[in-house]
This record gives structure tokens, sequence and C-alpha cells, in this order.
């Protein structure tokens, strides 16, 4: 990497945000995994984070490939999701290194939205360095309950791309615990028995091979007026199962979601510049799960 610094806007609030003021954020080389949760380096996307208010921070990511999943190429735009997963991975780290949640604490992702007012720029020779300017938002009057929202901005070369956000808690292991398997018969789940539904051409969902293809054909192969497909799971799968879960990944779901929309649009090489998300239950990874797709009308996918 040739940078291994550089000047980040950030706004304090309440400020005049005409003028910014300028810190220095690291962009020498990703945190420490366990930091954001992640089992390998290569998948974590963020390099450093500043205070810069009571709940106010810059973050700096490099993103390193143009697409969550694969590679497109030099001439196609970074991908959305990159920006999805830089927020949910800072939420991890803000929570450990700044609001003192235990390192044994597990998370759960609550709801997330994205709206980009500009398209992302297509993958450089070296990684593309992402500022996020964030806020921090309490959701829970209770003391003994950790709940937030993070709202950012993200800004690439002083531009600022869009906005997410995303709610989340943070639970003592024993609370998960009577969360995550209150009304469940088993705790122990085994989603490698779990025959897998048959998947989609792989360029029918904008892949190229079938490891990535998350959507199945149905075992009746029936279809109702609204599209629907069998959630294919691969426990062995590198970047959606890079460390161990008892629960379908989030970032899987969106994945899976937005292979839904591309179905029958083979024009469009990626419908998503706005998306909004709410998780209501935890997706259990021995169980079928069914994805619906209808389109909402012209041009737009509401899956």
């Amino acid at each position: 990497m040739h940078d291994t610094a550089m000047p980040a806007i950030c706004y304090h609030q309440g400020a005049d945000t005409s003028r910014p003021e300028e810190t220095s954020l690291s962009f020498a080389g990703p945190l420490p995994r366990t930091a954001v949760h992640k089992a390998a380096d290569t998948e974590v996307l963020l390099t450093d984070a500043r205070r810069t208010g009571n709940d106010r921070f810059t973050i700096a990511a490099l993103w390193p490939r143009d697409h969550f999943l694969r590679h497109r190429g030099t001439d196609a735009p970074s991908d959305p999701f990159l920006l999805v997963e830089s927020v949910r991975q800072s939420s991890i780290l803000l929570s450990h290194r700044f609001y003192g949640i235990p390192d044994d604490h597990p998370f759960v992702l609550c709801d997330l939205d994205f709206d980009l007012e500009h398209p992302l720029p297509p993958q450089r020779d070296s990684p593309l360095p992402v500022v996020l300017d964030a806020v921090c938002v309490s959701t829970t009057d209770n003391p003994r309950r950790f709940g937030m929202r993070l709202e950012t901005t993200a800004y690439v070369d002083g531009l600022r791309i869009g906005r997410a956000s995303l709610h989340w808690l943070a639970m003592a292991p024993k609370a998960y615990q009577r969360v995550r398997f209150r009304g469940t018969s088993t705790e122990t789940d085994d989603a490698r028995s779990e025959t897998q539904a048959p998947p989609l051409p792989p360029r029918a969902v904008g892949h190229c091979h079938d490891r990535d293809v998350l959507l199945g054909w149905q075992p009746d192969g029936a279809q109702g007026p609204d599209h629907s497909w069998r959630l294919r799971i691969n426990r062995d799968h590198p970047v959606l199962f890079d460390h161990h879960s008892d629960h379908i990944p989030g970032m899987l779901l969106l994945e899976a979601l937005r292979q839904a929309a591309l179905v029958g649009t083979p024009c469009i090489s990626d419908p998503f510049r706005k998306l909004s998300a709410t998780f209501t239950s935890f997706g259990e990874l021995g169980r079928p799960v069914t994805v619906h797709a209808r389109k909402a009308n012209q041009g737009t996918a509401d899956v």
C-alpha cells in the first residue's frame, strides 16, 4: 500500500458543516480481526477509528475488492455491500473500543439501510480508501441493555457518496442464549445434513460459480404469482461463513435478496442503490428457508 495516512473530513455534531475539521486516520493495514469478529485478515475492511465527539467518530476502511463476493474487473463500480459490511464491522469495533462491551458478547443485527447518492467509483489498482463520519445513538433507556443505532455518511476522495445506518444489540452470553433459543426445540440444528436445492445458473444471479449462488429451485418446481426460491447455505463459504455462526448470517440473507432482485433482469448488473431491511427473528441453519420476490413497479424489485 502506498499511503499510510490521509486527511479525513469529519463534522462535529452541531458545528458549522461548511468548515470541516481534518483528522488523521491510518490506512496502513487492517485492524486485528478479533476487533470486528472475523477469522480471516482478508475479510477485515476497517483500518482505524477515532472519537471526534461524545458519540461521534470517524472510521477508515480499505475496500480491497470491487465486489462483496467476487472480482468483476477494474471497470466495474465498487459494491455497495462493501459499505454495508464496513458499517456492520464499525458497530462491533465501536462497541468494544469505545463503549466497553466485553469481547465475549454476541451481537444481534436488528435492521439496516443505505442510500447511495452517487455510483461508487470503479476499483483502482490499489485498495479504495473510504471514510465514514459516524454518530451512535442509544436505542434503550435500560442500563442493563446495550442497544445502538449507528448513522454514517460515507466519503471517497472527499466526495459524499451516500449514507448507511444500522441498529444492533450487544448481549451478555447468558442473555443471548435465552433470546436466541427461546421457543426452539434444539440448539444444535445441523445444516450440513440438509439436502441443498439445485442452484440457479450463476449468471442469472450475477456470479460465476455455483458456490456463490444462494438461490435454488423449489423442490416441486412450482412458481406462484411471486417468484420464490429455496435458500442455499454453504457452511464452507470463505466470505459468508468466515467464522462460526449459530444462525444464518445477516449478510448472507442480504446477498440472497440481491440475487433474487437480479433474477429475470440480466441487463441490470446490480440494481441496489437503496436498501432497507429489518430482521425480526433468527434464520435457522437446519430448517428450509424460502426467498420470495415481487416487482413493486417497473425497474424496482421488492424482495
